[in-house]
């Protein structure tokens, strides 16, 4: 079984699936990881992704970006009139909702922001189909906590519309926790956890508590006049005024030639965060004179230092909301292609010195990665029962599990798998290494209100692999149903010898 998790944010998109018990990015037709979120109209086709991006300099006014910003909104909404002010594409006013109107096959046509991407949907799902992933369609969304149900189901129908069988929606921070498997391997665990997520044009910090594997939001914060971009821009004036010293004139007038060098620049800003220094070059850049810069990460992070001050407080602002000190947090999240630079994580890390920081998975591809896996735990039921799932609404009862599933393998103690009272579904594995000597196993399977007490605990099923290869490895999966019933696989990984069994857990 296979699934995909998808995030779409202002800035750009990731697509990552779930297969073969892995979950991996799929890449685009030009090898990366994650695909601009821009549409470029032309007189001959529409392109979506860095082809539009690169196209902007020549066709800006054609050049749709940032569309999430407007989904759901109405012609009167600030973020419109903000909008309005800082893009080249007309928005016009069509019964009151926001529409961009563009010149396509020498026509002006007007486009929702629904339908733009809708367009962005469609080229995520061709390059999953191209890449390894033809005929998976299930999937599930990540979007910002703070967006309303109408956002949620506009944005849920524009990608069903582009081909993808939506699962479900899930919140940005609950999927980047789940990427990280945050209190999902030990569900005896309680704390809070922070998510501080920094995209191209969006910024937010969230504080979930986790508590038997379920995320709960007790607290979000989110800055839209606040982003990765301000890095760029910031890097943007400084190379502006460098060229203007150099070349003694002035090209901030120019719209055409600061475009160029604000690509120049996230280009450079992107290099910085994984090397010491880059070159920015930009040929012809203003009146037939080449530009060529070589920016330093540390001039860039001393550029940039005044900014930090907005990430710190916007986290000073999350914890006062959430009614809880830096001490509070035990483990965080930093995700979001503008937390790229270091010195948003060394910030960060500095404010916030006393929690576990995460950070194994490059940070726009997170959210994506947690979606997969959510995806993953719904796919692992039967076509009927996600069939049903599809027509239930996001805030739908669940099942609970009333006492803790255990073990017991040649020991007179039992091991929790799954502790009392986790959420339905969900999957845990466990994995044991035959001795030399060993070519069977006996695993017991107990229902327990008290693990430590084997008095108490009832055996429900009991399985037997024999003739095995001596020193072999046996996984055995558990996968708590959504109806409440457990299923259990145990399988050995070299002869492939499988058994399996449903237990009720009502």
């Amino acid at each position: 079984m296979a699934a995909f998790g998808l995030h779409l944010g202002t800035c750009s998109a990731c697509l990552a699936v779930y297969r073969d018990g892995k979950t991996n990015v799929v890449a685009n037709d030009l090898g990366d990881r994650v695909t601009p979120a821009v549409v470029a109209f032309t007189d001959h086709d529409i392109s979506v992704g860095a082809a539009a991006k690169q196209g902007i300099i020549r066709n800006a006014s054609n050049t749709v970006c940032h569309v999430k910003r407007l989904v759901g909104c109405r012609m009167d909404d600030p973020q419109v009139k903000q909008y309005k002010e800082t893009s080249n594409v007309i928005v016009a006013n069509e019964s009151g909702i926001p529409v961009f109107e563009v010149d396509h096959k020498g026509k002006t046509v007007r486009y929702t922001p629904s339908h733009i991407m809708e367009l962005i949907y469609k080229k995520m799902l061709e390059t999953a189909q191209s890449h390894g992933g033809a005929g998976i369609k299930d999937t599930v969304i990540a979007v910002p906590p703070e967006f309303s149900a109408t956002r949620r189901h506009l944005i849920s129908e524009a990608a069903t519309k582009a081909g993808f069988n939506i699962l479900r929606v899930v919140n940005e921070p609950s999927a980047a926790l789940l990427a990280f498997d945050v209190g999902q391997l030990d569900q005896t665990e309680h704390f809070k956890a922070l998510v501080y997520r920094l995209g191209g044009t969006s910024h937010e910090a969230t504080v979930l508590e986790v508590q038997h594997g379920m995320y709960r939001i007790v607290a979000n914060v989110a800055d839209s006049q606040f982003g990765g971009d301000k890095f760029t821009d910031v890097l943007q004036d400084f190379l502006i005024s460098e060229f203007n010293r150099q070349f003694r004139c002035n090209m901030r007038e120019n719209k055409r030639s600061v475009t160029k060098l604000s690509l120049a620049a996230e280009r450079c800003k992107h290099a910085l965060s994984t090397l010491i220094h880059t070159e920015c070059a930009v040929d012809s850049l203003f009146d037939g004179c080449d530009f060529h810069y070589t920016m330093s990460r540390a001039r860039f992070e001393s550029l940039c230092l005044p900014l930090m001050v907005r990430c710190t407080s916007l986290i000073e602002q999350v914890l006062q909301k959430a009614g809880c000190g830096k001490e509070d947090i035990a483990k965080v999240v930093i995700c979001g292609g503008g937390a790229k630079p270091p010195i948003v994580k060394k910030a960060i890390g500095d404010f916030l010195s006393s929690s576990s920081f995460i950070n194994s998975i490059p940070e726009d591809e997170i959210i994506a990665i947690g979606a997969a896996k959510e995806a993953a735990i719904l796919v692992g039921s039967s076509v009927s029962e996600n069939a049903g799932t599809q027509k239930q609404p996001l805030n739908t009862s669940f099942k609970i599990l009333p006492k803790s599933v255990c073990i017991k393998v040649s020991k007179d103690e039992l091991e929790v798998v799954l502790p009392q009272y986790s959420l339905a579904p969900t999957r845990r594995q466990h994995t044991l290494t035959l001795s030399s000597s060993q070519t069977s196993i006996v695993m017991e399977i107990y229902q327990a209100d008290d693990p430590a007490d084997m008095e108490s605990a009832s055996l429900v099923a009991k399985m037997v692999l024999k003739d095995l290869p001596p020193g072999s490895t046996v996984k055995s999966n558990f996968h708590l149903r959504r109806e409440g019933d457990l299923h259990v696989t145990c399988n050995e990984v070299t002869s492939d010898k499988c058994e399996s069994v449903i237990i009720p857990c009502h």
